[in-house]
C-alpha cells in the first residue's frame, strides 16, 4: 500500500511542534506535566475516535486510499496536534496582567541527560510546585532556601506560567 507523503509531512510537523510545545509548557507552566499528560490522553483518544480502519478488501489490492483525508491520518497525529494547539496556548497566549511573587527556593538539582539542565524548584503557596530551569550562571549564584523574585501571567487556559525570574532584592 502507498505511504501518502502529505500525511507523512503533516505526521512529522506535528511531531516536532507537539514536543517543542509540550518542553516549553512543562518548563515554564505551573502544573504544565499534568496539562500536557491530559492533552496527549485525549489528543490520542481523539485519534482512535476520528480514526477509520482501512477495509480489509481494498488492503492488498488498491493503491489508492478512499477513507477522507482526516479519517487515514495516523491515531498520533491528532495527539501531536492537540499537543501543539494547548502547549503553543498554554506558552504564548497571556491574557492576565504580570504578576511579581517571592518565592523560596526548596531545591537545586543538576539533571544530567544528553544536556545538562539547571533545575531550581520553586513552590508558591497559590500556584503549585515547578521545576524552573535557569542558566548555569544563575543557577551557580543561587541556593536552596534564597528567595526568587518570579513574574507571572495568566494564560488563556488559566493557568500560570512563569515569564521572568530574578534574584529578590535583598533590601526587602
Amino acid at each position: 500500500m502507498k505511504t501518502d507523503k502529505t500525511s507523512q509531512l503533516l505526521w512529522f510537523i506535528f511531531l516536532i511542534l507537539g514536543i517543542w510545545f509540550s518542553i516549553e509548557t512543562v518548563n515554564r507552566t505551573f502544573y504544565g506535566f499534568e496539562l500536557v499528560f491530559c492533552t496527549a490522553v485525549i489528543g490520542l483518544a481523539a485519534g482512535f475516535i476520528i480514526h477509520k480502519k482501512r477495509n480489509t478488501s481494498e488492503l492488498w489490492d488498491s493503491f489508492v486510499d478512499r477513507r477522507s483525508f482526516f479519517r487515514s491520518q495516523r491515531r498520533t497525529t491528532y495527539m501531536f496536534f492537540c499537543l501543539a494547539v494547548v502547549g503553543f496556548s498554554s506558552s504564548y497566549i497571556l491574557v492576565g496582567e504580570t504578576v511579581s511573587i517571592n518565592v523560596e527556593i526548596t531545591d537545586k538539582r543538576v539533571s544530567k541527560g544528553k544536556s545538562t539542565s539547571y533545575i531550581l524548584a520553586i513552590a508558591p503557596e497559590d500556584l503549585g510546585p515547578l521545576d524552573l530551569k535557569v542558566g548555569e550562571d544563575f543557577w551557580i549564584s543561587q541556593s536552596a532556601g534564597n528567595i526568587l523574585t518570579i513574574e507571572v501571567q495568566e494564560n488563556i487556559l488559566g493557568f500560570y506560567v512563569v515569564t521572568d525570574y530574578s534574584t529578590a532584592n535583598k533590601a526587602n
